[in-house]
């Protein structure tokens, strides 16, 4: 029997910081991309209307939803679905997309901060073939920070490395330029923990998600080094699901979550709490 995972935690709320929705069309050909490429199949639906049902049965409270897009020029395309998704479900937490080599840059991203207001914007370096202290990206970047706005950067070598382009040392060389800026890492960073660690310490803005680490049972993450880093920075973490795009349901990941045992306070921050304070000072007043 499906189990809500707003029931595994007792009635206290639940944020997912990380959900992948886009239109129909372009999910099902995510899905097949995962399955030819990585043997991956997926076990929910591509309707995104069938998702978002998916996740409120599981008890989800607010969701942050990412896209991103593999080539240039299609970023107004999909932040305009994203704006009119958002605008019927005020649940919703839209993270835009955005290429580099967009050859409107300057307008894409006036629409998707100033005529959408989206809080932030997402970036899938691996999938763009791009690194994140790219130069080309610093526009985004002044973007972002001109407006007080955020960033959720997939930029870590995991679960598929690449490292021409993924890794701790170009988030390090972004920070290190943009230091107030407010950025998420996916996957917790791994496998760069100790490295997130003395970066977590320095930047204030830096935050780690949990999206994919817990969500599979074939992976088995490195438990120990994980709830240190939880107990060590208790703000500075924020559940994910990575959902759909994982191979077990979210709530398989939540209870490997809670078989941690954390304090109740970091519980209730990691899973609600401290996406709520990320988010505070990344929407724009109405």
């Amino acid at each position: 029997m499906e189990q809500r995972s707003a029931a595994a935690l007792k009635g206290d709320p639940l944020w997912d910081g990380h959900v992948h929705l886009f239109p129909e069309q372009m999910m099902r050909a995510v899905y097949k991309f995962f399955r030819e490429r990585y043997g991956w199949k997926l076990p929910f639906p591509s309707d995104p209307a069938a998702l978002l049902d998916y996740l409120r049965r599981q008890g989800v409270e607010k969701a942050f939803i990412l896209t991103y897009v593999r080539r240039p020029d299609l970023s107004r395309e999909i932040n305009r679905w994203l704006a009119g998704l958002a605008a019927g479900h005020d649940w919703l937490v839209p993270f835009g997309s955005v290429h580099p080599l967009d050859r409107d840059l300057p307008l894409v991203l006036k629409e998707a901060l100033d005529r959408y207001r989206f809080p932030g914007l997402k970036l899938h370096c691996l999938v763009q073939q791009l690194r994140p202290d790219d130069e080309r990206l610093f526009p985004v970047y002044e973007a972002v920070l001109e407006r007080s706005r955020a960033m959720i950067v997939h930029a870590g070598s995991f679960p598929i490395p690449d490292p021409d382009r993924l890794g701790h040392r170009y988030i390090a060389r972004v920070m290190q330029r943009f230091p107030r800026l407010k950025i998420i890492i996916p996957h917790l960073g791994l496998h760069d923990l100790a490295e997130y660690r003395s970066m977590l310490a320095e930047y204030p803005g830096l935050y780690l998600d949990t999206s994919f680490v817990f969500q599979n049972a074939g992976f088995i993450p490195p438990l120990d080094e994980i709830k240190a880093l939880f107990s060590d920075f208790p703000e500075r973490i924020i559940y994910g699901s990575d959902f759909p795009f994982i191979l077990d349901p979210p709530e398989h990941g939540i209870n490997r979550i809670l078989e941690l045992d954390l304090p109740l306070p970091e519980r209730r921050d990691l899973f609600c709490g401290n996406a709520q304070a990320f988010l505070k000072s990344a929407v724009p007043p109405a």
